[in-house]
């Protein structure tokens, strides 16, 4: 951990050359906004000047909106949908997104809505983010009905691409039941992702794991793995977690990334 709070997970971050716009989506369950939060923190602790931004028009209860003041207090840039519409069911984008697309320094990063449907938000700023330059992420949890094998995964990218007007370039595996996930759990819903990147010629970037499980996911790999280990912190909590601001807990639980 540095100094500052913020997680070393700069080695991670820099074995990719990252475009001006990161926009992460994945199927609900996935963890699409915690690797929104994960990867803004990786590119920040590189000394990168990071823009987050929550076009997330499916669920608005669960996504960065809910610790933008928090991420404001660390240095990030913080784009949510306007206060009148902020926690609202309407699909409303903050227009700014359009302007940090095009800005010049830094990145940007889209957390877009989960399932398909949540591409909708990508398509009026398809001409800006592709003039800047993109990747758009596909998390995945293969523990999910929708995205449990190769070919149904294919299916909803598939729609997603075609509804939002870009291309998904890449995938992270994120496979995971919750408090019950095993190791063996974590290698198992990797080689479901690392199938279907074969199938569409996509990389996969990452497999998350809890950081509790990070040393025994490696001694599990096979060996000569290409697929780099990214111990995910978690900071969504679910509406029944204490700390979560939808609940009377400890709300510093929630909101405190140094922990």
């Amino acid at each position: 951990m540095t100094t500052d709070g913020l997680f070393p997970f700069a080695d991670l971050v820099r074995l990719y050359q990252w475009p001006k716009t990161i926009a992460v989506t994945g199927a609900l369950g996935s963890g699409k906004t915690e690797w929104v939060l994960n990867l803004a923190l990786g590119l920040k602790s590189g000394g990168e000047d990071v823009t987050i931004a929550d076009v997330d028009i499916i669920n608005p209860y669960f996504c960065v909106r809910q610790v933008s003041e928090t991420l404001k207090s660390k240095g990030f840039s913080i784009i949510t949908p306007p206060e009148t519409a902020k926690w609202s069911d309407m699909s409303v984008i903050n227009a700014r997104v359009g302007w940090a697309v095009s800005a010049e320094h830094g990145h940007l990063l889209l957390d877009i809505g989960g399932d398909a449907e949540g591409a909708l938000a990508l398509k009026q700023f398809e001409p800006q983010i592709k003039k800047a330059g993109y990747l758009l992420v596909l998390v995945v949890n293969a523990f999910r009905p929708m995205t449990s094998t190769p070919e149904k995964i294919e299916k909803m990218l598939k729609k997603m691409e075609s509804i939002g007007g870009l291309r998904v370039g890449a995938l992270i595996s994120n496979s995971h039941l919750m408090h019950e996930t095993t190791a063996a759990d974590c290698v198992e819903g990797l080689s479901v992702v690392r199938e279907t990147g074969r199938l569409l010629d996509l990389p996969v970037l990452y497999a998350g794991v809890a950081p509790a499980l990070e040393a025994e996911v490696r001694a599990l790999q096979t060996p000569g793995d290409s697929v780099p280990v990214w111990p995910v912190s978690r900071y969504m909590l679910l509406p029944w977690e204490d700390g979560c601001i939808w609940s009377q807990g400890d709300k510093k639980k929630q909101t405190d990334f140094r922990s």
